[in-house]
């Protein structure tokens, strides 16, 4: 059975299943109200009069009915994964996973129910699950406990920037065979690509050179909760403001207060929308009603408002880029591609941004948001598993390393890597012993 890749987005979610022998993907979960691309699910949630929705039309819900008694909606569930504080929904207090697994049965569902995947011979029970590069052993646990509420085994963890690095050359080129794509892969011997993935919740900065025919990390950065979703907040932010200019002299600073919070949701949502159409058009309009009885927010923002918004954060974005190729012992005229995944990497001034830094090296790719999941799906039909490109080593008494898993261990499959070691101390002061777990030198 054709194995399936699953892209747990803060944004969006996409299952995705590879045909080694056609060189195609299938994608198992639409949002259907766009039926000419395939578009992720959205990875919003909405509980209300006993239901739980999931999905798009969770999203553009969030207009009507966010602040409402009887109505509460999570959004970016992934960057609360591995945390200890539930989360109250009407009085049950569920904890993130447990909301995460709603939005992995949904996309589950709708693989099944509306796409036939699983008469297709696609196994929708077991998958690879991409993660960011620092997702912690707290926030796997908890994807993995998601993915078995819905009923669907976690074959590995893969990084997102190798996935996207996948992706990438599985689709570059239409029509292209799989043997001559391992090739082309084959051909970077020795070449040092940086991916630069920012999608709703961070921003992954990874430098990667392919040494003997393997993609080994050589330098990571990242920004986090300063990605798609901070942009929202500018968004909503500024529009806010625009409100207070017109309105905020009518009504204590009280009152407005709580009014912005009780709406924060819809704006929020608005300035989603917003943000999606200046990535295609000079302007838009920013409009969301009765935000105090009839009174309602309907401004112009431009693509150059936007540009100025999120400056100082591309700024940021691009010193991380410089931190990452220190770390990794490169400048800019070492890196032979960057490749730009993710959603916000649709946004122009991004795109200017790294064009400016790396010139023609920039490759802007059109199905950014996808090439995750697509990169996935090609490494779980391939069987294809990460392995260690450092030694993790107990540091002992004298500075020397003892191994515990060597370089090149391939990373376990399915289950978390577990070995035993019986140490003895030869200190007779009694007491705790401390031990040191060292990554050893790539």
């Amino acid at each position: 059975m054709a194995q399936i890749g699953i892209d747990f987005g803060t944004t969006n979610s996409l299952i995705v299943a590879y045909d080694r022998t056609k060189h195609s993907f299938d994608y198992f979960n639409f949002d259907m109200e766009i039926v000419d691309q395939p578009v992720p699910t959205s990875s919003t949630v909405w509980f209300h009069d006993g239901e739980v929705i999931v999905g798009s039309e969770a999203r553009k819900n969030i207009h009507s009915y966010a602040g409402i008694e009887g109505h509460h909606f999570e959004k970016s569930i992934k960057l609360k994964l591995g945390q200890e504080n539930g989360i109250s929904v009407f009085g049950q207090i569920l904890r993130p996973y447990n909301i995460a697994s709603l939005i992995l049965k949904e996309i589950k569902r709708i693989a099944i129910e509306d796409w036939q995947a699983d008469r297709s011979g696609v196994d929708l029970n077991r998958a690879i699950f991409t993660v960011p590069v620092n997702f912690d052993g707290n926030q796997r646990r908890s994807l993995r406990k998601a993915a078995q509420e819905a009923g669907i085994a976690v074959t590995t963890f893969i990084h997102e920037p190798f996935a996207a690095i996948i992706g990438y050359f599985f689709t570059k080129e239409p029509g292209i065979s799989t043997q001559d794509v391992i090739t082309n892969l084959h051909n970077l011997e020795g070449k040092s690509l940086l991916t630069f993935d920012w999608g709703g919740g961070t921003l992954d900065i990874t430098v990667v050179k392919v040494e003997n025919g393997k993609m080994i990390e050589k330098g990571t950065a990242e920004l986090t909760k300063k990605a798609g979703d901070k942009f929202d907040e500018d968004i909503a932010k500024w529009a806010w403001s625009k409100f207070l200019d017109q309105y905020g002299s009518e009504y204590s600073e009280a009152f407005l207060e709580q009014k912005r919070k009780d709406n924060w949701d819809r704006l929020l949502a608005q300035a989603e929308v917003c943000k999606i159409r200046l990535t295609k058009q000079p302007e838009t309009t920013f409009r969301l009603k009765r935000i105090i009885e009839e009174k309602e927010i309907r401004k112009t923002i431009t693509q150059a408002d936007f540009n100025e918004l999120i400056d100082d954060t591309l700024i940021e974005a691009t010193n991380e880029i410089d931190k990452a190729m220190k770390v990794a012992g490169n400048n800019a005229n070492d890196i032979d591609q960057v490749l730009l995944t993710g959603g916000t990497c649709y946004i122009p001034a991004v795109q200017q941004k790294l064009i400016k830094k790396f010139g023609h090296k920039v490759n802007r790719v059109k199905n950014a948001d996808l090439l995750i999941a697509q990169g996935a799906a090609v490494i779980s039909e391939m069987g294809w598993l990460p392995f260690l490109s450092k030694d993790i080593s107990i540091q002992l008494n004298d500075d020397s390393l003892y191994p515990i898993f060597e370089k090149n261990t391939t990373i376990a499959a399915g289950k978390e890597a577990k070995k035993s070691e019986d140490l003895v101390c030869t200190d007779n002061r009694g007491g705790d012993a401390k031990i040191i777990i060292v990554e050893g030198d790539g």
